[in-house]
């Protein structure tokens, strides 16, 4: 019986399933495969690019502003209630564009669409990871993520041959359906929105709880260990460690921890430009595609490079590390002369490409911990969206200025060593912070 008990897969291994179909599915279609629609929707709808364009903007925009709510809501109501409900309504808006006959339309869709995306994709994968794993949260949350670039893959050529089959509106309306018919009722099916809906802890809370009832030499004494298991195992069950939203707001740790990820996601927002750089210093658009592919490539294996790091050295070892990978790379490309020289830089930058998708998350848990993390992951998805869109407009207006990406790197570079210095700083604040607190409750005793 115990054998069997054993062999049974924990249900935290489900939900990190049903992640990764999101991300596969609803995040790549949704972000990494817009581009693909520019064209044939120009051609049909005879509107500026730029206006085309714009729908990105509105998807963003949807989404800082939205993002603390849904924290919120995820918080009150559980990802069971809210997420089948979100990607839902994220699939009839991708059915609706292709019914509306002007970009006017168009653009309102995408700024509902980004409302209830941010509903459907990061922040409930993120809340729902936090939650259900204690042990390897790393690893889940880089596999995760590592569900985007797959889709992208996958969803790519399939989608460019409905547009170029079909149409552009037939390839939204497969899309949607794909998401209505394949992810909402699985989602609906599988997700438990705690490990407690089932009648389990969190993946490794066990082991937690063994560990944390040792003493320095492991043999403490049975009713102390006892009385220390039943402590953890409380605290885990009732998730209310760390800091209220409200004491979250009044502390200069949120605010240095904000502008933490608003540099790093400007950073790579504007890193982003790195194709139009390369074709612009003469390298052409063969290897700007080579660069894109290699970065996306090698993304992969950075996120369960991350992942693992994370998982045995700690947050701030993996903080450590990426923001450096991230600032190499960075200088790098300053100095880089030649193609073998900048594929290297984009190999050093693909290893660091789980920072925007990655960090924040269990940055977020680890500085503030879980006992309003819907709320406070919610302001830190919003900073994170806006950041990358900041990068990506500033970099544009750069250029028209200057007339060259040049200065894109050292600005990227100066950003990703503030990440790095604040990020460590709010960690070491909040050490401080929870020390303080245990002496008082043992004074009060």
């Amino acid at each position: 019986m115990m054998g069997n008990e054993k062999k049974k897969v924990h249900y935290a291994w489900y939900i990190l399933g049903i992640c990764i179909l999101i991300n596969v599915v609803v995040q790549a279609l949704v972000m990494q495969i817009s581009s693909l629609y520019i064209v044939p929707m120009y051609n049909d709808l005879q509107v500026p690019r730029s206006l085309l364009s714009l729908q990105s903007v509105c998807i963003t925009v949807g989404a800082v502003l939205t993002a603390p709510y849904w924290g919120k809501l995820y918080k009150k109501h559980g990802a069971r209630k809210l997420l089948p409900g979100c990607v839902a309504v994220t699939a009839l808006c991708t059915i609706g564009r292709s019914l509306m006959p002007n970009i006017w339309g168009i653009l309102v869709l995408a700024f509902i669409k980004g409302v209830f995306f941010t509903g459907s994709t990061l922040l409930p994968i993120s809340m729902l990871l936090t939650i259900w794993f204690k042990e390897k949260r790393g690893f889940a949350i880089s596999v995760a993520a590592i569900g985007t670039s797959i889709g992208g893959v996958i969803f790519s050529p399939v989608v460019e041959r409905l547009i170029s089959t079909y149409g552009w509106r037939f390839s939204d309306r497969a899309m949607g359906l794909i998401m209505l018919v394949i992810v909402v009722p699985v989602t609906y099916l599988v997700v438990r929105s705690t490990p407690k809906d089932v009648g389990l802890r969190p993946y490794g809370a066990e082991n937690a709880a063994a560990n944390g009832a040792k003493g320095d030499n492991g043999t403490q004494g049975t009713q102390k260990q006892e009385t220390q298991k039943q402590g953890t195992r409380n605290q885990e069950d009732a998730q209310v460690t760390g800091m209220t939203a409200a004491e979250a707001r009044r502390s200069p740790i949120l605010y240095v921890f904000l502008l933490a990820i608003f540099c790093m996601t400007f950073a790579t927002g504007a890193a982003l430009q790195l194709p139009v750089y390369l074709t612009d210093i003469g390298y052409g658009s063969a290897v700007a595609a080579k660069a894109v592919s290699g970065y996306m490539a090698v993304g992969i294996i950075g996120k369960l490079v991350l992942g693992h790091v994370t998982d045995r050295f700690g947050e701030k070892t993996a903080t450590v590390y990426v923001c450096g990978v991230g600032i190499l790379a960075f200088v790098g490309f300053m100095f880089a002369r030649n193609q073998i020289a900048f594929y290297m830089m984009i190999v050093a930058y693909g290893l660091a490409s789980g920072i925007t998708s990655i960090m924040p998350t269990l940055l977020t848990s680890k500085i503030f911990g879980n006992r309003d993390y819907g709320p406070i992951y919610g302001m830190v998805v919003s900073v994170n969206r806006f950041g990358g869109v900041v990068g990506t407009l500033l970099v544009s207006l750069l250029y028209d200025i200057t007339k060259n990406y040049s200065i894109i790197w050292p600005v990227c570079a100066v950003s990703m060593a503030f990440t790095l210095v604040a990020a460590l700083g709010c960690m070491k604040l909040s050490r401080n912070k929870v020390a303080q607190e245990q002496r008082r409750e043992e004074m009060v005793r």
